[in-house]
């Protein structure tokens, strides 16, 4: 019974929460030397690691889970992922490596849109978290901070002066062309975003094809380009149609 006993405490002692120096702290189960086996470990930045275990890492089935509320789940060896499963924004939003269609064209909405429905015409969301961040003169919101081309950093939306990230040369390419930056400019016709998908009132399909040199023109000035009614339908107006001078007669 004594023998019993122990072990019943030794298999106790092994589940028991650890916490160690650096802040972090460990539950689950280890061998005679490391974490072995199935266990949470929490980072002192308080990223948590949960699955299983192998001399001290992940190793097999496990999940991180970020302070932000992102997920990632997947087959991790020894402590690095090998095949990622699944990861999840801290919206819900779930993201897949292959035929990944979202916000893409038609399509655009975020995902706060398709969950809780399009917003209003006047109050369409700029951007998926609530509130939109305001941007400071001259620099991009990046989703994880503000960038500052003069500083050459991403520093914090709450504290201008904590510097999260110094972005790589391509980083910075990549920012300053998909953004959203303080500033707004005519942006001309781009043939990739097929502008005039749906046809309407107007004929867009006998829209003429601005040149490379009119890349500037603004949008409302291409309203004015509108293909016009057909001679036709014009006669039918003209004859079918009351006019405005009549109504106000009567």
């Amino acid at each position: 019974m004594k023998k019993n006993d122990n072990k019943e405490e030794d298999e106790i002692e092994m589940l028991r929460e650890t916490r160690f120096i650096s802040g972090s702290t460990y539950e689950g189960s280890w061998n005679a030397i490391d974490k072995s086996g199935i266990g949470r470990y929490v980072t002192p930045y308080k990223v948590v690691l949960e699955g299983e275990y192998r001399n001290g890492m992940l190793h097999g089935c496990g999940s991180m889970y970020w302070p932000r509320g992102q997920v990632m789940d997947g087959i991790w060896n020894r402590g690095k992922i090998d095949r990622q499963k699944r990861y999840t924004f801290a919206d819900g939003l779930s993201y897949r490596e292959a035929e990944w269609d979202y916000c893409t064209f038609p399509d655009r909405r975020f995902y706060n849109c398709i969950v809780n429905g399009l917003r209003p015409a006047g109050k369409v969301l700029k951007t998926n978290d609530q509130p939109t961040q305001i941007i400071p003169p001259f620099c991009y919101d990046t989703g994880a901070g503000i960038f500052d081309p003069d500083k050459n950093c991403v520093i914090s939306y709450h504290n201008c002066k904590k510097v999260l990230k110094i972005p790589t040369t391509a980083e910075i390419k990549w920012i300053k062309k998909n953004c959203r930056r303080s500033w707004s400019e005519p942006t001309g016709h781009q043939e990739w975003l097929r502008e005039y998908w749906q046809s309407g009132a107007a004929d867009f399909a006998t829209l003429p094809h601005i040149s490379s040199e009119d890349e500037t023109e603004n949008w409302w000035q291409r309203l004015t380009k509108f293909a016009r009614h057909a001679t036709t339908d014009v006669k039918w107006i003209k004859h079918n149609c009351v006019r405005e001078s009549q109504l106000l007669k009567r």
